[in-house]
């Protein structure tokens, strides 16, 4: 009886009515770009690029600073015999400067320091445009394991329902006398079995299902109605087409470019130094005192007010420094040097692993066509060996065997297929063309 309860709940359980959102690829991609949190991560380390991407901060604008402050003092004289003044004498002032101070000519520090931060805002735009790819490609397969997952469980539940029917009747069979004690155990051991087997597929559809949610960033216990199927169309590219395009649109060559850039800037900075810098200063002051000096029969006017201000020019020129910034300057060459060789390690292993995905496409273009047939065949002899099972033309041990053939060759099958569009994945983001 209890056999009969698991069974019972492990065969109904797929079909219990959940309440789901209808999700198609086109709508997961889209909910990923937006909530994904490595994307707003980026998002929000390329605000901060574009910030800092200003004029202020390249040193091309003045310096203009203002101040003030007001003092009162009181010095009681009227009990010091040494005092000319013996009174309380108190005094009251007020001062106020501004200053505007500005960098005329720096030996091409402003320039190169205002197209480093113009590369730094281009850098972290192709590190958001890498994150959008990896995430894309990410949320697809994962969609797409998804669906795997479940034809998998749908393939289970079929044997699982088969084999259920297929043992009532053997039993009704056995209670009437025309079957064997052994044909009914062999056929409840395989259920049993494959009864375990979808409870653990079921668990692999539900893991699958959280793995998505996380990728788009929402909550991890949504459930989805998955309307997409896996793609099934295959397409023959041309190799040298596809290194044309990867060496134009790969993002993390380009970004390796911008970072090369970057080090150039980062040589014109250091070799600045070695020209003269011509800065323009300007400003004034003010300031007005008021005394007090009590009833020492002074009628004079007390105020004072004084106004200064000023203009120069000033040229500073770096005649030695011990050497410390010639280091700087060939410490910046051999990063650039660095960074080139860089890139061409890049360059050299992008055309490798773009090589070795070509071929391996074409070859799972070759694999799933093969099991597709494959599946075909088992299906048919699937079916066919149930009903010679039904007309009792075959026995339980050789229908086991054809349906694990039946089995294997349905999730080889659907395995291909998974194994196809993501190799397809590869080779469109390894080109840069995966957004599009």
């Amino acid at each position: 009886m209890n056999k009969k309860v698991i069974i019972f709940l492990i065969t109904i359980i797929p079909f219990l009515s959940f309440s789901q959102e209808i999700l198609s690829l086109e709508n997961a991609i889209k909910v990923g770009l937006k909530k994904n949190f490595d994307i707003q991560l980026s998002k929000k380390n390329k605000e901060i690029s574009q910030l800092n991407n200003n004029l202020g901060n390249s040193g091309s604008l003045p310096t203009i600073n203002i101040s003030s402050k007001k003092e009162d003092a009181v010095s009681d004289q009227s009990k010091n015999p040494t005092s000319f003044i013996q009174e309380i004498l108190s005094s009251e002032s007020i001062n106020a400067s501004a200053n505007m101070s500005w960098t005329l000519l720096s030996g091409y520090r402003i320039q190169a320091t205002k197209e480093k931060l113009r590369q730094l805002e281009f850098l972290s735009n192709g590190n958001l445009t890498l994150t959008i790819e990896n995430t894309t490609q990410a949320i697809i397969l994962s969609y797409y394991n998804c669906i795997l997952q479940k034809e998998r469980l749908k393939l289970l539940q079929n044997v699982v329902n088969l084999s259920r029917e297929r043992l009532i009747y053997q039993k009704t069979k056995y209670d009437i006398g025309v079957s064997s004690k052994m044909d009914v155990l062999q056929i409840e051991t395989s259920l049993l079995t494959d009864s375990s087997n979808l409870l653990i597929q079921r668990l692999n559809y539900n893991n699958s299902v959280k793995n998505l949610n996380l990728v788009l960033g929402v909550d991890l216990n949504s459930e989805w109605n998955l309307t997409d199927k896996m793609s099934k169309k295959t397409q023959l590219f041309n190799f040298e087409e596809l290194q044309s395009e990867m060496l134009k649109n790969n993002t993390t060559m380009i970004n390796q470019s911008i970072n090369n850039e970057i080090i150039r800037q980062d040589i014109t900075l250091s070799k600045s130094v070695y020209y003269p810098i011509v800065s323009f200063n300007s400003g004034a002051s003010y300031n007005e005192s008021t005394y007090d000096i009590g009833d020492s029969g002074f009628e004079g006017n007390n105020t004072g007010e004084t106004l200064n201000y000023y203009a120069n020019i000033s040229v500073n020129f770096r005649l030695y420094d011990g050497g410390k910034y010639r280091k700087l300057l060939q410490e910046a060459e051999i990063k650039n040097e660095i960074n080139s060789l860089r890139l061409e390690k890049l360059q050299e292993e992008t055309k490798n692993q773009l090589s070795i995905n070509y071929e391996k496409y074409n070859s799972r273009i070759i694999i799933f066509n093969l099991s597709k047939k494959a599946f075909d065949i088992a299906e048919i002899n699937y079916q066919l060996a149930n009903d010679k099972n039904n007309r009792g033309t075959i026995n339980s041990f050789k229908l086991r065997d054809i349906e694990i053939a039946y089995l294997n060759s349905g999730i080889s099958y659907l395995q291909s297929n998974y194994n196809l569009n993501e190799s397809y994945l590869e080779l469109v983001k390894i080109t840069g063309g995966i957004i599009e």
